[in-house]
């Protein structure tokens, strides 16, 4: 059919002149539904009230439905229409449910059943969560566990799950950012929608609606799943096998590249064993030498091969899918093929052709276990992964899927109303390029570093499955210069600096300090036993109120401050570390980095086999106290300049030396211009703003610099000016 036509058994729709007259349309498919009529939309009223909204029924009732629906529209104060269809029309719910988006009136499209276990007083949140994301399509995905969504019976439940598997595992990659593909809940985008391409068909019209549009921008929110408040569920053996039928017809014409992939695996299979065979037989090689140059011929092969199949989608730098391919080839080659040739023709005595086809079998098992197309266990449930919150003082709150250890200090019991930063670790391996996103891949799928990140008012970081297992480094090369730009946005600046409060007036009087590196265990002497109050050891929060509040992530162990896990292990980890950040090896890495080559994956493994030895400062040393925040009073900065603009620039130097590897830079560069703002300048005119009452005073720090700092406090902190000199005096 051709993309622009209607199908058949539709009516065509109507070309509209005129824009939407309302906001929402809510589109409903009714079956046999009189008692949930008044119900719903008595909720609905309630839900939406004051937005601008209608209400559009589709109805293929053999019951009262269709004259019930007319009599409680005219007592309604919203629009409520129904679109009575006649029994040669009833193409089921997916055909009614796009019969109503061609005759709806709103700019946004929410499909919700009639049975009330879809509660209508979502619908709001899903409209906040469209317009803060900029999506296409918000799925309502009912909340499930291991056996599927919660509220169903288990034997229904099951097979919702075991649905929801076969789906997720046809389309890996149009399904990877929704857990319930099957939901009936959803809102939808109307100039998003082309439904002339859409070719309904049994209950789950979002499977055909994603399928057939795989390049929108979908998010999601969970619900509960209400009991049916009237009638029967329409869901029967008919229906399951209806949806058999309209999920192999969805991967057979979405895909246009099915039919030549088919071909050119039949062909490559074919050439590798006529190759093998002649070679090993006619020529009389021996097996290995012949299966390696049938192997090697099965490379180029797949290379001309792969594009052609993929001849109408851009490509990228040919060397590096050249490169890509040949490494892949040649590992697969070396490490499954040619040792299953060796056992299956020459250890067990197969036929070559027989052993050849089972040793290609198996690569191509290995390969597609080993690829990003593999959508692992966890990734193919229904049960959506859950989220460790933060408040960052009431001023940023985080959902993360992976805990982040240097927010735990922030960590909430309750997930707070809002959300202004989500992360997710993508499903599928390799996050999706999304327009207007700041994207950065080292494709290599869900083994590899990859990232997409979407700025905005609700911010959201989705990074593949390898990032969850160091959450430290997630943190420092993705989370904080993310968080970093959204306190800007809030009109606070987190620059490098530590930071403790001395009694005083009010809460205290801050002390900030610039220049030594691993602050945390000279600030662990000055805070123990809660002499001073701890702000942070490398950021703390400043405002232009002129406050400074605590940004307390945990410091590195050293064998002097009795680390939980022993002495012993923390000065094994702490060696092992420095030997990842001694010149030779960061020199590498830059290396890398700067020939695009995979320096974040590499440097990702790296900390995940070797850990920070990084603790809460209260569980190093005893009877430290945490303080929230206090007024700056002083500020020590190594280094003879002390003039307000050369503080600034010193608390916002970053370093090569920690920050140089990709992805940091990017997403610094990339956020620092997002908008269209100067967001670099706004940070230095908040910082320049915080600091004006600050006393500056330059040292160079000793190898005891924390008792320079005690110094400091123990004259007299209003007597900073007079000791300015003696303190620069008494260390030089």
């Amino acid at each position: 059919m051709h993309p622009g036509a209607t199908p058949p058994g539709r009516p065509a729709p109507q070309p509209t002149t005129e824009p939407p007259t309302v906001e929402l349309t809510v589109i409903v498919p009714t079956r046999n539904e009189a008692g949930n009529v008044g119900p719903l939309l008595d909720r609905l009223g309630t839900a939406l009230l004051g937005q601008s909204f209608e209400v559009l029924f589709v109805d293929d009732s053999s019951d009262a439905t269709p004259q019930i629906i007319a009599a409680q529209a005219a007592a309604r104060p919203f629009p409520v229409r129904v679109i009575a269809r006649p029994p040669a029309r009833r193409n089921g719910l997916s055909g009614a449910v796009v019969e109503g988006m061609d005759a709806a009136a709103g700019r946004w499209l929410c499909v919700i059943d009639a049975d009330l276990q879809h509660p209508p007083e979502l619908i709001p949140r899903l409209l906040t969560q469209a317009n803060r994301t900029a999506a296409d399509i918000v799925v309502a995905s009912r909340q499930a566990d291991w056996l599927g969504p919660v509220g169903l019976s288990r034997a229904r439940a099951l097979t919702s799950q075991t649905l929801t598997i076969l789906a997720r595992m046809v389309f890996p990659r149009v399904l990877k950012n929704v857990s319930d593909p099957l939901t009936g809940f959803f809102l939808a985008r109307r100039a998003a929608v082309d439904t002339a391409a859409l070719q309904p068909q049994g209950f789950k019209i979002l499977l055909e609606l994603l399928a057939r549009h795989p390049d929108l921008r979908v998010t999601e929110l969970h619900f509960d799943f209400s009991p049916r408040h009237e009638g029967q569920s329409k869901a029967d053996l008919n229906e399951g096998m209806r949806f058999f039928r309209h999920l192999t017809r969805l991967r057979l014409t979405v895909n246009q590249h099915l039919i030549r992939f088919l071909v050119l695996v039949a062909l490559v299979v074919a050439g590798n064993l006529a190759l093998l065979v002649g070679l090993a037989t006619g020529a009389g090689w021996p097996v290995l030498r012949a299966a390696a140059v049938a192997g090697g011929a099965t490379i180029v092969a797949v290379l001309l091969g792969e594009a052609w199949v993929f001849s109408d989608r851009p490509r990228g730098p040919a060397r590096r899918r050249l490169a890509a391919l040949l490494l892949l080839g040649t590992l697969f080659l070396l490490l499954v093929y040619l040792p299953a040739i060796w056992l299956l023709a020459v250890r067990w005595g197969l036929p070559y052709p027989l052993a050849g086809l089972a040793a290609m079998l198996l690569a191509g098992l290995a390969y597609y276990a080993l690829s990003e197309q593999w959508i692992w266990t966890r990734g193919l449930m229904m049960q959506p992964r859950a989220s460790t919150t933060y408040d960052i003082h009431g001023l940023v709150t985080v959902a993360s899927q992976v805990p982040l250890d240097d927010l735990a200090h922030f960590e909430t019991a309750a997930p707070p109303p809002r959300i202004d930063l989500q992360l997710r670790v993508d499903r599928h391996g390799t996050p999706s390029r999304v327009p207007g996103a700041i994207c950065y891949d080292e494709h290599l799928g869900r083994f590899g570093f990859g990232l997409t990140i979407i700025p905005g008012d609700f911010t959201e970081i989705v990074v593949s499955p390898l990032l969850e297992t160091s959450p430290a480094f997630l943190y420092t090369n993705v989370v904080e210069p993310v968080l970093r730009w959204l306190l800007l946005t809030r009109g606070y600046a987190l620059p490098r600096a530590g930071g403790l409060v001395a009694p005083g007036p009010g809460d205290g009087r801050a002390v900030l300090i610039s220049g030594p590196a691993d602050m945390g265990y000279g600030l662990g002497r000055l805070c123990a036993g809660g002499r001073l109050a701890f702000l942070g050891d490398d950021r703390v929060l400043l405002g232009r109120d002129r406050r400074a509040r605590s940004f307390p992530k945990p410091v590195t162990a050293r064998r002097e401050m009795r680390p939980p896990h022993g002495a012993a292990r923390a000065a094994v980890a702490l060696r092992l570390q420095r030997l990842l950040y001694s010149p030779p090896v960061r020199r590498l890495g830059l290396w890398l980095s700067e020939r695009r080559l995979p320096a974040a994956t590499v440097n990702t493994y790296l900390q995940r086999l070797i850990p920070q030895p990084k603790h809460p400062l209260d569980a190093l040393v005893p009877g430290v106290v945490y303080a929230e925040a206090a007024a700056p009073v002083a500020l020590l900065l190594d280094g003879g300049e002390r003039s307000l603009e050369a503080a600034v620039e010193r608390l916002l130097d970053e370093g090569d030396t920690a920050f140089g590897f990709q992805p940091y830079p990017l997403l610094v560069g990339e956020l620092a211009r997002w908008g269209g703002r100067d967001w670099a300048a706004e940070e230095r005119a908040i910082l320049t703003a915080a600091l004006a009452g600050c006393e500056r005073i330059p040292w160079p720090p000793g190898e005891r610099w924390w008792e320079q700092v005690e110094e400091v406090i123990a004259y007299g902190l209003s007597q900073t000016s007079r000791l300015r000199r003696e303190l620069v005096t008494t260390t030089l």
